[in-house]
């Protein structure tokens, strides 16, 4: 995309860029035989020469620019002059016409080729290459970004010349047209079919506004089974009184616990926290002690409750009629009596072990309880496992809560992708800083490329580093000229939290970036893959959906040492201040191919793409998830 200025002039104000453009021969690159010269006679201004126009210009690509008589007289052009800039001219009568003649009739175009800047240009006609004389400029259009447009025209007297700046050429095959009338820039627009030799056909560009989410999907991050009572050496039940199972995890700030273990004195019941499962730190100390108040008692919705039909252990093969109410929900909300669960913390290892000790035992004549083994699931959301008052999610709970197996459960968490990632498991626990989207029309992402260093002023570096997504934003904004929004929100997000944007009016072919940072490191961000997600399918349609989701990376930026995730001095939840870690030796841009989990003890876990989207079938971090909707 370009930012576009466009001004066509017949009268004295426009006439004001004549004397700014073409007039600085100190800059001129005009060869000296042609400066000594004679100059050419003024042409005086007339009906006819003020009725041509510059009706349409690509200056990418095939740079070719038309010209139009619509006056009633024919006109000869060959003395007539186009000028990009200080020195930089061209007779009219000195190049080869693409189609039309020198000598143009009444209602017909003149086609030529002329090297046009792809940037920041702007393009007169004068009827004389005495520049100085502002009576010589016959039309002019411009297109560049607005500082270096002021740059260019506003001169002497200080003014400059009124006019909107449009987004505009979304591909070097199309050109901008006139269409007819007016001397403003929205006479001006973007067609992806040039008309040159023909009449314009102009039709309101295609935009859309698009609704674009990124929710920060972090939840399941260790999974373990617990199997062998303790003391033994094999796996079973816990069915003696004072028996127990335990087991170590580790774990920081921000997660929690759930697990799941069947009462085999039942056909369907287990014993687990609620869904909110059990914070283990609490204003950044580990929870310890007694917890058997946050378990309970819940019937699976399995099988309908029949002592006939107990299983005496784990794996029984008889099986009771289908529950008639078949969801999950509480059978007691008191197991004080029936089992024991507490925490234990070591400092040193930064070791959690949680203990499920049975206090009745398979004898009691009264309330007899056998423990099967279980699951453990460390996470950040809430319903690791099931939710109340829904059915059984079909993913092995109710293998747990009937049999006392945990193995089909734990594999659907623990289950991985082709390259070997996790599908499911998140790599760290960590909020998002607050982020940017954009939208671009170029070929790859202007704010950064993969391989490269970070440009210097384009934010990357503070959006990394620090979460600061100001300077990015004004870079995409002001330097780039690109559709930006700022993140509705304006704190980071938390596991299960979003942020929202609003990308307004943005034209058919049209790609999607984003950029947030991944806090508990020292440089990393999110963003799509450099070549930028399609906004628009190729019937220029706008996009809904997921999609954006699936090649969406995690990529180093280069800029600062990279400590251990979720520990490092340097990292903005523990840094004395911004930009306060060692420079990386290694400046390029890369992806992340590899996390080693100290935060949870999964230990090495390798995605050679660095995917951060869930359940990607390669397998990856599962950090986040990209919605868009159009409005």
């Amino acid at each position: 995309m370009k930012k576009v200025n466009y001004f066509r002039s017949v009268l004295a104000a426009i006439l004001l860029f004549g004397v700014a453009s073409c007039d600085d021969d100190d800059q001129a690159l005009v060869l000296a035989e042609e400066q000594e010269q004679e100059q050419p006679q003024e042409q005086p201004m007339t009906e006819e020469s003020i009725s041509v126009v510059i009706n349409e210009v690509r200056f990418q690509g095939d740079d070719t620019v038309e010209l139009l008589n619509n006056g009633q007289s024919s006109i000869d052009l060959s003395n007539y002059w186009l000028c990009l800039g200080p020195g930089q001219y061209v007779e009219v009568g000195t190049l080869t016409p693409v189609s039309g003649s020198l000598n143009l009739a009444s209602g017909e175009y003149l086609v030529i080729n002329y090297d046009l800047p792809d940037t920041d240009g702007g393009l007169g006609l004068y009827n004389t290459n005495e520049f100085t004389n502002t009576d010589a400029l016959v039309d002019f259009v411009q297109w560049g970004s607005a500082g270096s447009a002021r740059e260019n025209v506003a001169v002497a007297a200080g003014q400059w010349i009124a006019g909107e700046f449009v987004d505009t050429v979304s591909s070097s095959n199309n050109s901008i047209a006139y269409d007819g009338e007016g001397n403003a820039s929205n006479d001006w627009a973007e067609i992806t079919s040039p008309t040159f030799g023909a009449v314009n056909e102009i039709s309101e560009p295609t935009t859309s506004s698009f609704n674009i989410t990124i929710t920060n999907i972090i939840n399941y991050l260790a999974v373990q089974v617990f199997n062998t009572p303790d003391g033994a050496s094999d796996p079973g039940p816990v069915a003696n009184v004072d028996g127990s199972y335990s087991f170590e995890f580790k774990a920081v700030s921000g997660a929690r616990l759930n697990f799941a273990t069947m009462q085999v004195v039942s056909n369907d019941w287990f014993y687990a926290p609620t869904g909110a499962g059990i914070a283990l730190f609490e204003n950044g100390s580990p929870a310890t002690g007694d917890i058997t108040d946050q378990i309970y008692l819940w019937d699976s919705g399995t099988e309908e409750e029949d002592p006939a039909t107990f299983t005496s252990a784990p794996g029984g093969a008889e099986a009771g009629e289908p529950d008639d109410d078949n969801t999950v929900r509480m059978v007691t909300n008191d197991v004080t009596s029936m089992v024991s669960v507490s925490l234990d913390y070591d400092e040193t290892t930064s070791l959690f072990t949680l203990q499920i000790k049975n206090l009745k035992g398979a004898n009691d004549a009264n309330e007899p309880v056998i423990l099967a083994p279980g699951i453990a699931i460390i996470h950040a959301q809430d319903d690791p496992l099931f939710t109340v008052g829904e059915p059984d999610r079909g993913l092995g709970l109710a293998k747990i809560a009937v049999q006392g197996n945990p193995a089909d459960l734990y594999n659907w968490f623990a289950e991985v992708g082709s390259t070997g990632a996790p599908l499911r498991l998140s790599s760290s626990l960590s909020v998002l800083a607050p982020a940017v989207a954009y939208a671009f029309d170029t070929e790859s992402d202007p704010v950064f490329t993969q391989g490269e260093t970070a440009i210097s002023g384009s934010g990357i570096e503070e959006s990394a580093e620090d979460g600061n997504n100001q300077i990015i934003f004004d870079y995409i904004n002001d330097t780039l000229g690109f559709p930006v929004a700022k993140s509705n929100e304006s704190m980071p997000i938390a596991p299960g939290q979003s942020f929202t944007f609003t990308l307004e009016n943005i034209p058919t072919g049209y790609k999607l970036g984003f950029n947030t940072m991944l806090v508990n490191t020292n440089d990393w961000f999110l963003a799509y893959n450099n070549s930028g997600f399609e906004l628009f399918d190729e019937n220029g349609n706008p996009k809904m959906g997921t999609e954006a989701t699936e090649k969406s990376y995690l990529y180093d930026a280069g800029t600062e040492v990279d400590q251990e995730v979720g520990f490092g001095a340097d990292q903005p939840m523990r840094q004395a201040g911004p930009n306060s870690g060692a420079a990386d030796e290694n400046t390029a841009i890369r992806r992340v191919m590899e996390i080693e989990d100290l935060q949870f003890g999964k230990g090495i876990i390798s995605s050679p793409a660095g995917v951060v989207g869930y359940a990607d079938e390669r397998g990856g971090y599962n950090l986040i998830k990209i919605t868009i909707s159009s409005n």
